[in-house]
């Protein structure tokens, strides 16, 4: 191969880069949107701040792209190569004497490119930020939250506590506090206040109170004292609950997948390989889903008519093939037998594209023979 013809193949692979990133973009963040509107009610009901909000739902957005990514760069790909071919870049290049076989190549490489990140995804970031997000989650539903008591009345969220908020407002403001402790066995205390603010960040609860008064009954010397402020924060100290939570498949590292610490069912056990089989099974669909869209553009003579409907089959065979993938690995029975399965299949399919472009020629000609044959 020339050092020429890596012109070409960069000037294509460039093309297919930039509608991946918007589409990445776009469809990664229509996806995100729509789960992160699920768990709204953490601003709402739950106190926490808009920035740890954002932060947290950002842990699933690896996720999400991942899941993603072998469509969108299908979609890329088939979108890249039919503007070319639209725009007659790609048949000038066939006149420098550069075969479709080796227009597939950009394509190929680009696959590979994204399957490694894809790898990269699935191994380290995707379990890790889940992990992280899963225990943030199981955080904030099993300690203590003041956020969640109703607003109008009177609430013992713990044993000597009692809580009244007159109004609450949905970016965690209420007003017209009481709070009245007597968790302290030689002290009764009581607040009231104007207004408040209902916080429960990293399992640290506690009410930040302005234009109030605290009353404070010491049960020794029978006596009050009182105390106006302009704010005051009111610490609500609890144990933590302690809870041992049993981590799902997708939070766990490929480690724990293979070599799980304690042990378990073989039902949940082959969950376990089959959720690893499957992080490292598909960047191999990337590959595949790869060949079929520069195979759906490149195959065959260039009329609009007959490209599209290529392009509708090949799309229809992708989507089925992703839908099959990832149905069979949910009910394949892993073994020292079967776990190759999901490779050398996906393996497969993304060399028959590539074959079929080898022998393009009398493919299209047993075709066109089968036609005939069917008209007589």
């Amino acid at each position: 191969m020339r050092i020429d013809n890596f012109i070409f193949i960069k000037y294509i692979f460039l093309n297919i880069l930039k509608p991946f990133l918007v589409i990445s973009l776009v469809l990664t963040g229509i996806v995100w949107l729509s789960r992160s509107l699920k768990y709204i009610d953490l601003i709402i009901n739950k106190g926490l701040s808009l920035s740890s909000y954002f932060w947290f739902v950002s842990l699933i957005a690896p996720k999400i792209l991942a899941l993603l990514l072998p469509l969108i760069s299908f979609v890329a790909i088939i979108y890249t190569y039919q503007k070319l071919k639209s725009e007659s870049e790609l048949l000038i290049i066939e006149i420098f004497g550069l075969s479709k076989l080796f227009l597939m190549l950009p394509a190929m490489l680009f696959g590979l490119i994204i399957a490694l990140f894809l790898l990269l995804i699935e191994v380290y970031l995707s379990p890790s930020n889940y992990k992280t997000f899963k225990t943030f989650q199981s955080d904030l539903r099993n300690n203590f939250v003041m956020s969640s008591l109703e607003a109008g009345s009177f609430h013992n969220p713990m044993k000597g506590l009692t809580v009244y908020i007159d109004k609450a407002s949905k970016n965690g403001v209420v007003e017209n506090i009481l709070i009245h402790d007597t968790r302290n066995k030689e002290i009764e205390s009581t607040i009231l206040a104007k207004q408040g603010i209902l916080t429960n960040f990293e399992n640290n609860t506690k009410v930040v109170v302005f234009d109030g008064t605290r009353y404070v009954f010491n049960y020794k010397n029978k006596k009050t004292s009182i105390l106006n402020f302009s704010k005051y924060e009111f610490q609500i100290i609890s144990e933590k609950k302690e809870t041992v939570r049993f981590k799902q498949v997708e939070e766990r590292s490929i480690k724990e997948l293979f070599y799980p610490a304690t042990k378990i069912s073989k039902k949940i056990k082959n969950e376990f390989l089959a959720e690893a089989h499957r992080r490292l099974s598909s960047p191999f669909l990337v590959l595949f889903m790869c060949a079929l869209a520069a195979f759906s553009v490149l195959f065959g003579e260039f009329k609009r008519k007959v490209l599209v409907s290529k392009i509708i089959i090949c799309s229809f065979i992708a989507v089925v093939i992703q839908a099959i993938y990832i149905s069979v690995m949910n009910k394949l029975t892993f073994s020292i037998y079967t776990f190759l399965f999901p490779y050398i299949s996906l393996i497969s399919l993304s060399c028959l594209p590539i074959i079929g472009m080898r022998y393009e020629n009398k493919i299209l000609y047993f075709i066109k023979r089968v036609k005939s044959e069917i008209k007589f």
